[in-house]
């Protein structure tokens, strides 16, 4: 007797005859695999697996991340990759070139040969250039941001206070007592009583911020004026001879505040500049992910986090 098939198998049969025509239809080469559609630019699954296989950085005496948080960070660094490829394709449109000598000094002694990996480091060169452009154009700090923002931030603490110090390390009281009157006296340098007597390597000037000096150095050094050479100072099991060579002119710590200052304010400009130069980008140009061509778990990031 012959089988006749129920309703339910027969409306089965199609479904999964649409489910092999899919599969069959995609390409197995990564290269011709579209995983993402930014603009006019398809994005191949070759393309989003050299980008990954570059930043997907683990650390081998890690724990090897969970499934579902390696699909994460994949997701995070698919949404970069659409993101460098809206700005390499304003890039190109606005004609920013990157010369080979560029792309060399770009990679140093560690150039890859890998010609993906080069092609990599070209794009991101490109970006690179293009943002610079981007906050040369639109990022400016003058004097009166600096102000405003000294005036909403009143310094809590003095302004650190910089010097050039030397040092000598003695093993006894009386041997340092002995070469500082040597030196007060004229008959040596700090240098050559350094050379003579010392560790000559200690004598070496630093430029230091006076405040970070341990607290027994520090009520020393308050006290003294530059070109003078301190009392013996025990410390750590040895004895200290100080010379106090130059303290910085009052102004020089404001002045080093407000360029610390205005590099912060640049820096927020910068980034504000470059996310609203990426929104409008996003909003200029149509993006499409292929979740189901992606070789794992697209997970959208959650609002309010990027």
């Amino acid at each position: 007797m012959a089988r006749v098939a129920s309703p339910f198998s027969r409306a089965l049969f199609p479904a999964i005859g649409l489910v092999l025509a899919a599969a069959a239809c995609t390409p197995k080469d990564p290269a011709r695999r579209v995983v993402a559609d930014v603009g006019d630019r398809p994005v191949t699954l070759a393309q989003l697996q050299t980008y990954l296989d570059a930043n997907l950085l683990q650390d081998p005496s890690a724990e090897a991340p969970s499934p579902a948080d390696l699909d994460r960070v994949k997701s995070r660094l698919l949404d970069d990759y659409v993101n460098e490829e809206l700005q390499l394709a304003e890039a190109i449109r606005r004609g920013v070139v990157v010369t080979e000598q560029e792309l060399t000094d770009y990679l140093g002694a560690d150039a890859p040969a890998d010609p993906a990996r080069r092609e990599l480091a070209h794009r991101e060169l490109t970006i690179q250039k293009l943002r610079e452009s981007i906050v040369r154009a639109g990022v400016h700090v003058d004097d009166a941001q600096v102000d405003a923002w000294l005036s909403a931030h009143p310094e809590s603490e003095p302004a650190p206070l910089h010097g050039t110090l030397r040092t000598l390390r003695f093993a006894s009281f009386p041997e340092a007592e002995r070469v500082r009157k040597e030196i007060t006296s004229g008959k040596l340098s700090f240098l050559e009583a350094g050379m003579s007597y010392a560790d000559a390597s200690a004598g070496t000037p630093r430029d230091i911020d006076l405040s970070t000096l341990p607290e027994r150095l520090s009520q020393v050094v308050g006290k003294m004026k530059p070109g003078e050479v301190s009392p013996p100072v025990p410390f750590e099991s040895s004895v200290l001879l100080l010379l106090l060579e130059a303290i910085d002119d009052p102004g020089a710590a404001q002045a080093r505040r407000r360029e610390r200052v205005r590099s912060a304010i640049a820096l927020d400009l910068s980034q504000t500049a470059t996310e609203n130069f990426l929104r409008e980008l996003r909003e200029k140009n149509r993006v499409v992910l292929h979740e189901k061509l992606l070789p794992f778990h697209y997970v959208a990031e959650a609002p309010g986090t990027s």
